[in-house]
């Protein structure tokens, strides 16, 4: 086989099929699963992709993006992310997992060996296999409870065909942000093995609490060894309009570029404006969404808090909580099942984010603060009929 058997269909999509079966049949569910905003897109955002389709771009655009995009997704990333980018080091994407499997293709070659942290988002791994299914990935688990490196693992697996290491903060599924210590290790270790790093940071614009989001490529020193990808899915509820990006070093660009011009061509030109509103419009929705979020998080803080078989590293940016339901006795399939069934409650089986994760859940906090309450009681409630049965 060229593909190994984990290129299965991811379970947050399983369980998104199965609530839309539900709520077909009539049923009322509470979904605290799926990971994107609850909100509808910015209007002035949808508009603008209306009126690029009125104005008639609908046709080949330029493989890389639009210039003014491009120039903008540039500037942002200099003032947001305190990387020194460029137009011309910009690749615009038919959404981020693109932009990281790209970035794969062009940086893997047969034999390599990558370095890879769990729990991570479902796709890491079979995008690694996709894009050079030769490649040889560790999966490094974070430590547990805290999330943080566990360095001297990493440094007993880097050799000479490591390549690459891929990174995600605000990390999905654990809420958490990178720690400057954290990141002055992988720096170093990039830097000293001259490794890159792919650096997923979707959800860059959702802090939660005082803690700065760290960008790799910011660090001078190992600029010219990161692979930057973001998009617009989180942070302006684009999910569905599938664009993304990716800055790189221009040699790695240039190959992502000549790979994206032959498997997609360019991005939907009108998509790409929607992107220049989003970031030239109104930021107000973002503001509100963090808001939304932080009060969610001090909601299922309280709820933990009294509760002693759950419990959950606080949450720092982006929009997932990581709960321990290892003293429930229940796998986190078995768990997110009967939660489903009983109560209508969706939530994400932490096996979903690693083999070793077997004993925790994801939850959503991006929803409604009425859901998120209603969500919270029904978990507890099904959580202490579950400790009442025979082995509970």
């Amino acid at each position: 086989m060229i593909l190994d058997e984990s290129l299965t269909e991811p379970r947050t999509l399983q369980f998104g099929r199965r609530v839309r079966e539900m709520k077909a049949a009539g049923r009322e569910m509470i979904s605290l699963g799926l990971g994107e905003p609850d909100f509808d897109t910015p209007e002035h955002v949808k508009e603008a992709a209306v009126e690029a389709l009125r104005a008639g771009l609908t046709r080949y655009s330029e493989a890389a993006g639009l210039p003014e995009l491009r120039e903008l997704i540039a500037r942002k990333l200099r003032s947001d992310n305190g990387i020194e980018a460029e137009p011309d080091e910009i690749l615009i994407t038919p959404g981020a997992k693109n932009a990281l499997f790209l970035a794969c293709c062009a940086l893997l070659r047969p034999g390599d060996e990558a370095i890879n942290f769990t729990p991570c988002y479902v796709s890491n791994h079979p995008i690694l296999k996709l894009a050079e299914p030769q490649v040889v990935v560790h999966h490094v688990r974070l430590t547990p409870g805290e999330f943080r490196v566990d360095r001297d693992r990493v440094r007993s697996l880097v050799n000479e065909r490591t390549k690459l290491i891929f990174i995600s903060y605000p990390n999905n599924p654990t809420g958490k942000m990178l720690d400057r210590d954290d990141s002055e290790f992988i720096r170093g270790l990039a830097r000293e093995h001259s490794l890159h790093l792919l650096s997923d940071e979707i959800y860059d614009l959702l802090p939660l609490t005082g803690k700065p989001h760290i960008s790799p490529a910011a660090s001078a020193d190992i600029r010219e060894q990161v692979v930057t990808v973001n998009g617009f899915s989180k942070a302006y509820a684009m999910t569905g309009w599938r664009i993304g990006y990716a800055h790189a070093p221009r040699p790695v660009l240039t190959l992502m570029t000549r790979i994206h011009e032959h498997l997609n061509t360019n991005t939907a030109a009108f998509v790409q404006k929607a992107a220049v509103a989003a970031l030239t419009g109104p930021q107000g929705h973002l503001k509100e969404f963090i808001a939304r979020l932080k009060r969610n998080a001090g909601r299922l803080e309280a709820f933990l808090a009294g509760r002693p078989r759950l419990r959950s590293a606080p949450v720092e940016g982006g929009f997932f909580a990581f709960v321990d339901i290892s003293a429930t006795g229940l796998a986190s399939d078995h768990f997110c099942t009967r939660l489903l069934e009983e109560t209508g409650v969706v939530i994400i089986p932490g096996i979903a984010f690693g083999d070793d994760f077997d004993g925790w859940v994801r939850v959503s906090l991006a929803v409604s603060e009425e859901a998120f309450v209603t969500g919270l009681s029904r978990i507890g409630q099904f959580v202490e009929r579950a400790g009442k049965e025979p082995g509970g």
